[in-house]
Formats: structure tokens, sequence, C-alpha cells
């Protein structure tokens, strides 16, 4: 009988996955980037992005000096404004450690830009 049941799951685990339902999202470029940062923050007129390399993530400057984070959680983008958060450069990656409990630190490999964008939050 355990079988039966352990059968069921992995099969439903495996027609989740055929179906598209692991999947995350992916930023086709910084203008999706700025879309996703305004459509989600209310008065966030984006000026300017970076696109993580592995394109599941970005920053997004905002013309009154706000930054957000855009990432993927599950199929859907979570949006949040990270101003103040612990920023740590090494080479080409950005670490950001937000203050939310709930809210995992980000790896970003931004290129040469990594350094740039922790002076800016």
């Amino acid at each position: 009988m355990v079988w039966i049941s352990l059968l069921g799951i992995v099969t439903l685990v495996l027609l989740a996955r055929a179906l598209g339902f692991a999947k995350a999202p992916l930023l086709a470029d910084g203008a999706q980037a700025r879309r996703v940062a305004a459509d989600a923050l209310h008065d966030f007129t984006p000026t300017d992005a970076a696109v993580a390399s592995d394109r599941r993530g970005a920053l997004v400057a905002g013309d009154d000096g706000r930054i957000a984070l855009v990432r993927g959680f599950g199929d859907r983008w979570v949006v949040r404004i990270v101003n103040g958060a612990q920023a740590l450069a090494s080479g080409d990656r950005l670490r950001i450690t937000s203050r939310e409990a709930m809210f995992p630190a980000a790896d970003l490999e931004l290129g040469p830009d990594a350094a740039v964008w922790a002076q800016r939050l």
C-alpha cells in the first residue's frame, strides 16, 4: 500500500513539472524589470535597471532614489524596496540581505556594476 502512495506522489510531481508548474520566471531584459517594479509599487517611476545574468532577478532604480529588488518566487515576481539593506559586492556578484525577516537574501550576478549598485543601496 505504501508503494502505491509513493508512486502516486511521484507521478503528481512529474506531471506538475511536465506542465511547467516548477519553472521560475525569467526576465527578458531591463525594460521588463522596470515594468514589473512599476506595476508592483505605488508611485514608483523606474529609471534604471540591472538584470542578473541568470535573469531570475534585477535591481530597479526609481526617480525618487528608491531601489527595488525584483525576484521570482514560485511562478510570480515579488518586488521589495531594498534601500538600507545590507549589500555586499564580491567581484561580479552582489548579495542583498533585506531587513525583512521572511524575505531571504538575494544573490545577483550583475557583472562589473555589482559594486556600483552596492553603493547605491
